[in-house]
């Protein structure tokens, strides 16, 4: 089933249980693939990929709110973007965990060895790895394994 349509039916579920919670975070999650649908005259449907990249977008935006907010001390804000982003998630492929994205970053060095750069190591690898691993957390680990 296709991730647009595994909303629709999060968003039916969400209905019939009465958790309004879940139900206003799918229609966003709908809404911002609406309008990824609008941004261009279409004719044929956003795939999986696109809808993916929408999705992720929205959860980067709520983490950096997230952050925002635990700086002012309003966690009671965080914790509902935090609840946001769980559930924005279910409707994601899984991604790597750090130690598995060490365990790449680690095996790419050996293959090869000439590559002392964070930047262009978490290039090289967010090619090979693709949206199996956050951006983000990847850079995080190259700078990590390149400097320790």
């Amino acid at each position: 089933m296709a991730i647009k349509e595994q909303i629709q039916e999060g968003i039916k579920e969400a209905l019939k249980g009465r958790d309004q919670a879940r139900l206003d975070t799918l229609r966003m999650a709908k809404g911002a693939i609406l309008i990824k649908e609008k941004e261009k005259a279409r004719t044929e449907a956003v795939g999986d990929e696109e809808i993916i990249a929408v999705l992720r977008s929205e959860i980067r935006k709520r983490q950096q709110s997230m952050e925002t907010y635990e700086q002012l001390g309003k966690q009671e804000a965080a914790d509902g973007l935090k609840f946001e982003i769980s559930v924005i998630e279910e409707f994601l492929p899984r991604q790597l965990s750090e130690a598995d994205i060490e365990a790449k970053v680690r095996a790419f060095l050996a293959e090869h060895p000439d590559m002392n750069h964070a930047g262009k190591l978490t290039g090289a690898l967010k090619k090979e790895l693709g949206d199996a691993a956050d951006g983000k957390v990847l850079n995080e680990v190259c700078r990590r394994v390149l400097g320790g």
